[in-house]
């Protein structure tokens, strides 16, 4: 059943540094960023954009039967890009769903997850999912983002106290990696996109950090699985094994 108080934007844009339109690579006949939205799809939510750079990505996106909005290609961020997408609506959501146009794998329910745990607490202004991870593989690796938060030895929700790429002291056997969805409060969302960036949010390359140091209220939401992202060319060989 669809949450007429939501949407979700999908930001996209083709200028990746390390892997230069990557979205609009062809992955079992679909571009990659078709990918992504049918997967938002799924989830049967809400309504659902694509908050791209170009008209091209557009013209692909309306030629799948999905919806575009197209914004200024030299804005610094994916969240500023939905946010910019989110302005041109007539009627403003109260909730919005961030999910990186580079996640063709994910599971749909990671979106009702993080969904249900903002609306069902009043003070949260953000929420993101995280998966735990019961070995230590890939605690070291930079493009895992660790995170701590409340409560996070009982596997239930709570307030996120840090992100990092190094290794974050926690006394265990295994950790919890951030899955970069997330789901913002309009107001929280509109207040965000205004803030300066932060000392630890350019050390850390993180964004959500700027929220942290500015006393916005983060939750993280474990999840059973994460999400495939595609960062670089040779990380489609996962994709390709998990659509298999």
């Amino acid at each position: 059943m669809k949450n007429n108080s939501a949407t979700i934007f999908i930001p996209a844009r083709l200028n990746s540094s390390r892997f230069p339109r990557k979205i609009l690579e062809p992955i079992n006949g679909k571009p990659l960023i078709i990918h992504v939205l049918e997967r938002a799809k799924c989830a049967e939510l809400c309504e659902c954009y694509v908050a791209c750079c170009c008209e091209e990505v557009k013209q692909i996106v309306e030629s799948y039967g999905g919806k575009a909005i197209v914004t200024d290609h030299a804005l610094p961020s994916g969240t500023d890009r939905v946010f910019a997408a989110l302005e041109t609506l007539a009627k403003k959501p109260e909730y919005v769903i961030n999910l990186q146009g580079d996640n063709p794998v994910f599971e749909s329910s990671i979106l009702q997850d993080i969904l249900d745990v903002l609306i069902s607490h009043s003070e949260i202004d953000m929420t993101t999912p995280v998966v735990l991870h019961k070995n230590l593989d890939g605690f070291s690796n930079e493009n895992t983002v660790k995170v701590i938060f409340n409560d996070m030895d009982k596997n239930i929700p709570g307030r996120a106290l840090y992100f990092s790429r190094s290794p974050i002291p926690n006394g265990a056997t295994n950790f919890y990696a951030h899955v970069g969805i997330y789901a913002y409060r309009y107001d929280a969302l509109k207040r965000f996109v205004k803030l300066p960036q932060t000392f630890l949010e350019r050390s850390e390359r993180l964004e959500q950090l700027r929220a942290i140091q500015n006393s916005m209220n983060v939750w993280a939401v474990p999840v059973k699985k994460g999400a495939i992202s595609v960062d670089v060319r040779d990380d489609l060989k996962a994709v390709y094994e998990a659509l298999a």
